[in-house]
């Protein structure tokens, strides 16, 4: 009889054990929406001013002050890598140089985040200014390691629109390009000139890094420099002949003004070319 008690016990114990068990997971909280409110010491323009100020190769290393900003442009295209770019509403903007891959899936586009600057460094690679983790005296950066990441950036709300592209034209970014840096400009009544325009937005990686293409005002009387990465998803799509609107982030190198896509769906040329 001792025998026949075992299995009884243990099909109470069974019946027990699953009456404790809570079938009904909770849904975890949602902090989509939840912005921590970080005290903020500086806007984006006062840190791209330091920046700017600064000659090429120069950088310096940050106190205690805390920013924040809405990602304008990440990584998911791949034509920027290892790096998004953020902007507030003082209309300043700033790359961020991270060592990681995907960086889209973490701050994405629209992503309010906050920055603790303390003890990273202020960058002004070739005249842009970035935040990286480390420089060196002959300019060359290090990007923040991976996971050192959470340490210095916290994410805040999502989705975000409190920024929202400058429309502006060709002569403002050229006449001033410092006011643009590293943010969100759209050019309207542009085209891609002739050499430009029914190619791929960039030639394979195996023949070249990144290429220049041209966007034109319909007149011919400007024209600035689109760069796009090799490497990039979108790299053998085929660029519009028509004329429209092009959204981009304002960038530079060497003192050479570009414009750095985050998507071809920011190409809405669809009007009759100009002659």
């Amino acid at each position: 009889m001792k025998f026949l008690r075992l299995p009884i016990l243990l099909l109470t114990a069974s019946v027990f054990f699953n009456s404790c068990v809570k079938r009904n997971f909770d849904t975890p909280p949602d902090t989509v929406h939840y912005d921590p409110n970080l005290p903020v010491q500086a806007t984006l323009k006062q840190i791209v001013t330091i920046g700017t100020n600064m000659s090429s190769g120069k950088s310096r290393v940050m106190g205690d002050t805390t920013v924040y900003g809405v990602v304008v442009a990440d990584d998911k295209s791949g034509n920027y890598y290892k790096q998004i770019v953020i902007e507030d509403t003082s209309g300043g903007g700033l790359v961020l140089y991270l060592d990681k891959s995907y960086i889209y899936n973490d701050y994405p586009v629209g992503r309010k985040i906050y920055v603790k600057l303390k003890g990273l460094t202020l960058a002004n690679y070739n005249g842009l200014p970035e935040v990286v983790y480390s420089a060196d005296q002959a300019g060359n950066t290090v990007a923040i390691p991976s996971g050192l990441v959470g340490n210095y950036i916290v994410k805040a709300s999502y989705p975000n629109t409190t920024v929202t592209a400058k429309n502006v034209t060709i002569e403002e970014i050229k006449g001033n390009p410092n006011a643009y840096l590293n943010t969100l400009i759209t050019l309207s009544n542009v085209q891609f000139d002739a050499a430009s325009s029914n190619v791929s937005y960039a030639a394979p990686s195996a023949s070249a890094s990144a290429t220049n293409r041209t966007i034109e005002k319909c007149d011919h009387s400007g024209s600035v420099i689109l760069r796009t990465s090799g490497y990039c998803s979108f790299q053998p799509t085929i660029t519009p002949s028509g004329n429209g609107t092009i959204t981009a982030i304002c960038s530079i190198y060497g003192g050479t003004l570009q414009l750095i896509l985050r998507d071809p769906s920011d190409v809405k040329m669809d009007a009759a070319r100009c002659p």
